[in-house]
């Protein structure tokens, strides 16, 4: 046989490939696909379980503080970022976040998986420098009698960082 037959079906079959890859899209969930619009997405639902002190002394203290998500979608959704202040008698005592946004093209981030149904619980430590303005809080604090409220938000996608929308979930819980 004549190689150039064989060299002309490689490419038909290289630009078959290609043009499947380009239209090939993700596949819509299967209430989507029927009435032809992407589905409701239900926000996560936040819990910051505990705020607990690990170590104190005149100087400083370690915060832990401890917050659960869990999914309500029928779809896994990835969560990107959670951002949250920390108030002690209405003043702001802490800003932290867990994760990150992406920032570009090739950037790493934690992202959290959270199957459909599942949670996740997430964890960071924080520290406080006593700078000798607030005593009475800091005498709440080393007696554990302080009065939490943590606000912040959420940010996820359903089932991979490219498809739909970004969803953010505000929270605002007092411990």
């Amino acid at each position: 046989m004549n190689p150039k037959i064989f060299v002309g079906v490689a490419i038909v079959a290289i630009a078959v490939g290609i043009i499947l890859v380009m239209t090939g899209g993700p596949i819509p969930p299967d209430d989507a696909s029927r009435s032809g619009t992407m589905p409701t997405i239900s926000p996560v639902d936040v819990n910051v379980d505990s705020i607990t002190t690990l170590n104190i002394d005149d100087e400083s203290a370690l915060l832990d503080i401890s917050i659960t998500l869990t999914n309500p979608n029928p779809n896994s959704v990835i969560l990107s970022l959670v951002k949250y202040q920390i108030f002690a008698d209405d003043s702001r005592v802490a800003v932290g976040q867990i994760g990150s946004r992406p920032g570009g093209m090739v950037d790493a981030s934690n992202y959290y998986t959270i199957l459909s149904g599942g949670s996740v619980t997430l964890t960071d430590t924080i520290r406080l420098d006593n700078m000798g303005g607030a005593p009475r809080f800091w005498a709440a604090l080393e007696s554990d009698t302080v009065l939490w409220t943590i606000t912040g938000e959420a940010v996820f996608n359903l089932s991979s960082m490219t498809s739909g929308q970004e969803n953010i979930v505000e929270f605002s819980q007092t411990i």
